[in-house]
């Protein structure tokens, strides 16, 4: 695995970088061309399959059965599955796969860890923790705030069935830094667990897949094996828990 660190990069850029990379194979041109097509796009239609999504049952499963986890579930002692190192980021801890590469996005600012990304070939996941209620339910009222916001903004929005319950898939436009017009698709997994949110937003070439084949599979088992580390410290909901740079790791410029 690559460890880098990012200055000051947010997840358009990292976007923009991979539909650089992947124009570079005959087998991702075609899906460029998907993604250029806007909010009617294939894969992404916020009609038909949402309307017919029984989101409140969805919302009433538990969907951590195998994963991610509470720091208090997990014996990090234990090695993880295949032997693949563990990354200690304060408040999540990441297991990666073979080729993948983190970055670590960092507030030029704050010097704060904003966003851990795990890159490979031509797709990323992002991946966050924040606050939520002891309660729980917090999931559906945050993704009818993004909903609004993403409406907004002139995009489109599909609920589906995802590997986490109600998955959140949507068309942003965007900008990209050579001042083209086009379309950002993701794909967005939220799982709840003790007083904690895990976001997982799924970019590039796997946010245009419809399942969870390769490759979506290898992003989908390292967010599985996610471990997060809340802590007693009182927050309100939707506070970022706060990131930090692995002291057995130098990064590299």
């Amino acid at each position: 695995m690559i460890f880098r660190r990012r200055k000051n990069r947010d997840s358009d850029d990292v976007v923009e970088e991979l539909d650089q990379e992947s124009e570079e194979s005959e087998e991702s041109e075609d899906d460029a061309e998907r993604a250029d097509e806007g909010p009617d796009a294939e894969g992404v239609d916020d009609s038909e399959e949402s309307d017919e999504l029984d989101v409140d049952d969805l919302d009433g499963r538990d969907w951590r059965g195998a994963g991610p986890y509470d720091v208090a579930e997990v014996d990090l002692d234990e090695d993880p599955p295949e032997g693949l190192p563990r990354i200690d980021l304060g408040s999540i801890i990441v297991t990666g796969f073979p080729g993948a590469e983190l970055r670590l996005q960092v507030d030029e600012a704050t010097q704060a860890i904003v966003s851990a990304m795990l890159v490979h070939d031509d797709s990323a996941l992002e991946i966050g923790a924040y606050a939520a209620p002891r309660s729980g339910g917090y999931w559906p009222e945050l993704r009818q705030d993004l909903i609004e916001a993403t409406t907004e903004a002139g995009g489109s929005v599909a609920l589906t069935e995802g590997p986490f319950g109600v998955e959140l898939r949507r068309i942003i436009p965007v900008t990209t830094p050579t001042g083209e017009e086009g379309y950002q698709p993701s794909r967005m997994w939220v799982v709840e667990g003790p007083r904690w949110l895990l976001r997982g937003i799924v970019y590039g070439q796997a946010a245009l897949e419809e399942g969870v084949e390769p490759p979506v599979a290898q992003f989908l088992t390292a967010f599985r094996s996610v471990v997060v580390r809340r802590g007693d410290q009182a927050m309100g909901p939707g506070d970022l828990l706060a990131l930090k740079l692995p002291e057995d790791l130098t990064p590299s410029e």
